[in-house]
């Protein structure tokens, strides 16, 4: 064996057997190897690196979220919601019921006086109505026959008031149950008429006027009604008339 191992470093060159003889951090292999493990660190660095800077990049600004509101607002806001409380209707508040109070009694309700007739007299609160005895049957400005009814109207109310108005609205005549439609006089009646429908009377003040109505037939029975100004029906009480 000794001598193998003789011939074999016979046979190998001075370069080669210093090369053996190098320290190993000298040999090119471990170079080689230093370096590569060296670029490997570094590039593991690189990129730890990078990876560090991603991720604070991406992460919000924890001093914004912490920010907190000024004094004054947080007042304000406190102040706006006491109002809103304040202000707020709830359903046990009588808002319906101030609207309900007004529905007071009409003055109609303490009319002493809703309507009466007796002798010839239709007697309210309002108003007074005296009838005439001069009943007649006279021609209109058409040539028809028409009934004249002369009356006496006094005035209760505060107001002035027209008494053709008054009267319409609150006498009626009929014949053989067909209401009788007011109708234009001549003559000496056309003044009377006309001053009845168009002249006010003062309130406390009475006026002698009459009323006209066409009639269908001069023989037939005409009656007279009265309304009650309370309940604006018709009074039990009537005035018969009779032509013939």
């Amino acid at each position: 064996m000794k001598r193998e191992n003789r011939n074999i470093r016979s046979r190998m060159t001075r370069e080669a057997l210093r090369r053996k003889r190098l320290p190993f951090y000298k040999k090119r292999s471990f170079i080689i190897s230093t370096i590569l493990i060296l670029i490997i660190l570094i590039g593991l660095f690189i990129f730890w690196r990078a990876n560090s800077n991603n991720n604070n990049e991406s992460q919000p600004s924890h001093k914004i979220e912490k920010v907190k509101p000024q004094k004054k607002a947080k007042k304000k806001t406190t102040k706006k919601a006491k109002k809103n409380k304040a202000q707020k209707v709830t359903k046990e508040e009588p808002a319906k019921k101030v609207e309900k109070q007004p529905e007071q009694k009409p003055a109609e309700n303490k009319i002493q006086n809703a309507g009466s007739y007796s002798d010839l007299t239709y007697d309210t609160d309002w108003y007074t109505f005296k009838i005439s005895n001069e009943v007649k049957l006279i021609k209109d400005s058409n040539g028809d026959a028409a009934l004249l009814v002369k009356y006496n109207y006094t005035n209760k109310t505060n107001s002035n008031q027209v008494p053709g108005q008054v009267q319409s609205n609150a006498i009626m005549l009929k014949q053989d149950g067909k209401q009788l439609n007011a109708t234009n006089a001549t003559g000496d009646n056309q003044q009377l008429v006309a001053s009845a429908n168009n002249g006010q009377v003062l309130p406390g003040k009475s006026f002698d006027g009459a009323l006209l109505v066409k009639v269908d037939s001069t023989t037939s029975e005409v009656t007279m009604y009265f309304k009650n100004i309370q309940t604006n029906d018709w009074l039990d009480s009537t005035q018969p008339l009779k032509l013939d």
